[in-house]
């Protein structure tokens, strides 16, 4: 168990083949941009307000130091999490979690409620049965001690997060594209950047493991929904119809063949407020933060017409 200090140190060891100190500059400020967006979803997860410190590179191959400073000093209970961000993170990048997509936009947003309990929980925990707090001086500054068990827990929720993926992701990708590099390592330093935990090792054939190589996402289906119909489009023509569902207005391509056919041949008439029970696609794609984001819906297989009278017309 490790004391709580004000800040923490985290070194990544770029080691390279012939005793090499220099690699290819473009991809070494590539590989630390998606390692600062690591750092950036990790904070905003955890609630921190977090500034970084850089140190210049050591040779030995590349060493990159990063020193992670709470704004927040002093108040102990709120600098907890914050302390241990090398160490939350040094597990983030070098161990292995998962490195499919999660792809389902309603698991998730349940993941995501899990982890926020999660992190709420541990938080709880920090403050209760699993710390040891001592007052340390005579302004009862309070200084904290936690166990690893509880760290490896917060950065194996953390790992689970897409935008973690994605930005772990490309930065084992773009270290792939220099050949200089053998492996990499994390390791904590202390105030003295001495080594302060063991250091974890990825070797070059393992980088493949963190490597996300698809992310095609399944589109979201749902049947017997509700329409409200804002803008009906009753030629036969692309255009997309207006409708609200679950209180929110949306634009659809209508694909049932034998409702259009129905319109058509029938000369149905629609006005705002006519409802369509129907079954609903939703197309998703996910962007280059690990979002899953909306893009596009059709509708099949219409059941029913409810007209603002209360007619009801039965499709099938």
């Amino acid at each position: 168990m490790e004391k709580i200090t004000d800040s923490e140190i985290l070194q990544i060891h770029y080691y390279l083949s012939n005793n090499s100190h220099s690699m290819d500059a473009k991809i070494l400020n590539k590989v630390e941009g998606e390692l600062l967006k690591i750092l950036e979803e990790v904070s905003d997860i955890l609630g921190l307000e977090i500034y970084i410190e850089t140190f210049a590179l050591e040779e030995g191959g590349i060493k990159s130091i990063y020193k992670f400073v709470n704004k927040k000093k002093h108040r102990a209970k709120v600098i907890v999490v914050g302390s241990f961000l090398a160490s939350i993170l040094g597990s983030v990048i070098s161990d292995v979690i998962s490195n499919s997509i999660n792809t389902d936009s309603e698991t998730e947003k349940k993941k995501n409620q899990l982890l926020e309990l999660q992190i709420k929980k541990l938080k709880q925990d920090f403050e209760k049965d699993s710390l040891d707090v001592v007052n340390v001086d005579s302004e009862n500054e309070e200084e904290l001690v936690v166990t690893q068990e509880l760290i490896d827990s917060l950065a194996i929720y953390i790992s689970e997060n897409n935008k973690v993926k994605i930005s772990k992701s490309k930065f084992y990708t773009f270290l792939s594209k220099e050949g200089k590099i053998e492996k990499v390592s994390t390791q904590e330093l202390n105030e003295n950047f001495e080594p302060k935990s063991v250091e974890k090792i990825v070797p070059r054939s393992d980088f493949k493991y963190f490597i996300v190589k698809e992310t095609v996402v399944e589109p979201e289906y749902k049947e017997n929904v509700t329409l409200e119909i804002v803008s009906p489009v009753l030629k036969s023509n692309r255009m997309s119809w207006k409708a609200i569902y679950n209180n929110q207005n949306i634009t659809f391509k209508l694909k049932d063949d034998d409702f259009k056919n129905l319109i058509l041949n029938k000369n149905l008439s629609f006005s705002n407020g006519t409802k369509l029970i129907c079954d609903i696609e939703t197309k998703q794609k996910m962007n280059d933060d690990g979002q899953i984001k909306e893009s596009g819906r059709s509708v099949y297989n219409v059941s029913q017409i409810i007209y603002t009278n209360g007619d009801i017309v039965d499709l099938k």
